[in-house]
């Protein structure tokens, strides 16, 4: 079971994954760096319920802020 901050990062770290996919520049290089990249997303990443939002785990950690990107 992840801890909450590990899910919202998690979260971060896939949406910063799937923009760097888009961009030339910044598009990973090999299918490994791919791959390992995706593992790494998806470790901690939330389960969703049945309307697709995802549901945190309860604990009573408080949640470090996370960078806001556009």
């Amino acid at each position: 079971m992840s801890l909450r901050y590990e899910q919202q990062y998690s979260l971060y770290k896939t949406r910063k994954f799937l923009r760097d996919l888009l961009h030339h520049t910044t598009r990973p290089k090999t299918v490994t760096e791919i791959s390992d990249r995706a593992y790494s997303c998806l470790r901690h990443f939330p389960h969703l319920d049945e309307t697709g939002k995802p549901v945190f785990s309860q604990d009573d950690f408080e949640c470090p802020k996370i960078p806001n990107e556009s």
